[in-house]
């Protein structure tokens, strides 16, 4: 079922210290089957220690971008949350949650897009992910980015994927 986009807008943005009790607050808004794709196993959410790291990156070498809706009054909410984290000078890891409601209506691509752009802006020419084999949805968004792609089997639950964004830009997929 392909519920009809919430009456709201959304912006990109990068994380900051003041975003820790809307992110908690996000976490455990998803549904289990959200927070499981997340972070591979089944967690009511992230807690304070785990939120102040989200929102503390020096935005050199790691960094974090969120979706935040604004709806017609004004009001703000956090909808998404990527993380990068570097594996090494040229390579950071991946992870991308965005709320059950604004699934399938362009919050995971932008905050991708996002990602790229600043993994790009920092030399970095590789992102990874670890994904679930059952997360269709992610898997075609990555996929769908056009970038270069390997998918590895990790075990039996997990693929490992690898994004090359260090090349021209790719035509539109």
């Amino acid at each position: 079922m392909v519920s009809s986009p919430p009456r709201a807008t959304f912006r990109i943005r990068a994380i900051g210290p003041g975003d820790r009790e809307a992110l908690v607050r996000f976490y455990a808004g998803l549904s289990p089957d959200s927070r499981a794709a997340r972070f591979h196993c089944a967690t009511g959410g992230i807690g304070s220690p785990a939120a102040l790291y989200f929102c503390g990156p020096d935005h050199r070498h790691r960094e974090g971008l969120v979706a935040e809706s604004v709806d017609m009054g004004g009001g703000t909410a956090i909808i998404g949350h990527i993380c990068l984290e570097p594996t090494d000078a040229q390579s950071a890891e991946m992870a991308i949650a965005v709320a059950d409601a604004w699934q399938r209506h362009g919050v995971g691509r932008a905050l991708l897009s996002g990602a790229v752009d600043w993994a790009r802006s920092h030399d970095v020419g590789t992102l990874t992910a670890s994904m679930l084999w059952g997360n269709a949805p992610i898997l075609a968004l990555v996929r769908s980015m056009g970038w270069p792609l390997s998918l590895t089997a990790a075990d039996g639950c997990t693929v490992e994927a690898q994004v090359r964004i260090d090349g021209n830009v790719p035509n539109a997929a």
